[in-house]
């Protein structure tokens, strides 16, 4: 299943393919993001149709350099060409968000105190987008890891090659006001759900060519099997048309982006 997609967003995906060939099995976000730069992968004006291919090419080959980019992309974007996004488009930082979680840093006296949950990645330095409590409720702020008063909390976790997440201490941290968190949210969560749809497609190829490949299928016989397979492939093409159809609408919608990830990330697990 596809869509007609623009040369440009075409060009995009053939871009990622060559990239995702050539990454090293034990890439480090800052090293990907670099690649993805020179592989011109990255660019604030690109439209989302654009980094969901490339996010899902990338995919295929690597997921932690999948979800490296996806982040990345997904903060670059928000920024649009602001001075703070333009290290991001040279490479020269890693873009990470941290948004969803219910533990969230606040401001006093116009710099960040108190801890962000789960960022990713979690680099030495770079910026990440964080949600920060205010009088007026949740906003979002980018704040640079190699700030005064940041301490980088690595987790260990059964992740992927590459790519670390944590948490983030602030004391008294500086910070810019970077707009509502929404819009950085629905970035994150189409193009983690192309991460997602990669992964999957590389995971139902690879279980196609076991289930060629061994006649034997056990008790459950040839039909259950192939009735798995179907199944998975249904679901697959199903998160894709949610995935596209979230990152081609003209306003980007949460409850969207939401769906799309929610299909992508569970049909791909399973």
């Amino acid at each position: 299943m596809d869509f007609n997609l623009s040369e440009s967003q075409r060009q995009w995906r053939e871009r990622a393919q060559s990239f995702a060939s050539q990454i090293s099995p034990r890439a480090a976000a800052s090293d990907i993001v670099a690649g993805a730069v020179s592989a011109r992968l990255v660019d604030p004006r690109a439209d989302l149709l654009s980094a969901v291919v490339a996010v899902e090419a990338v995919a295929w080959e690597s997921a932690g350099a999948a979800v490296a980019l996806a982040m990345h992309a997904g903060v670059n974007m928000g920024l649009g060409e602001t001075a703070d996004s333009a290290p991001l488009t040279r490479g020269e930082v890693v873009g990470a968000i941290a948004l969803s979680s219910d533990e969230v840093p606040i401001v006093e006296q116009r710099s960040l105190s108190g801890r962000a949950s789960w960022v990713t990645p979690l680099t030495d330095h770079g910026l990440v987008i964080v949600g920060v409590r205010e009088r007026d409720g949740l906003t979002a702020a980018a704040v640079r890891l190699d700030a005064e008063g940041v301490t980088p909390e690595p987790v260990e976790t059964a992740g992927l090659s590459g790519l670390v997440c944590g948490h983030v201490r602030f004391d008294r941290t500086p910070f810019t006001a970077a707009g509502a968190t929404q819009p950085f949210m629905s970035r994150a969560r189409v193009l983690v759900a192309a991460a997602g749809l990669g992964m999957g497609r590389r995971a139902l190829h690879e279980a196609l060519a076991v289930a060629r490949h061994h006649r034997d299928h056990g008790a459950g016989g040839e039909q259950t099997v192939q009735g798995l397979l179907a199944d998975a492939a249904t679901e697959l093409d199903a998160a894709r048309m949610l995935t596209w159809k979230a990152a081609s609408a003209s306003t980007l919608s949460l409850a969207e982006a939401s769906m799309a990830k929610l299909l992508a990330t569970e049909g791909t697990q399973r």
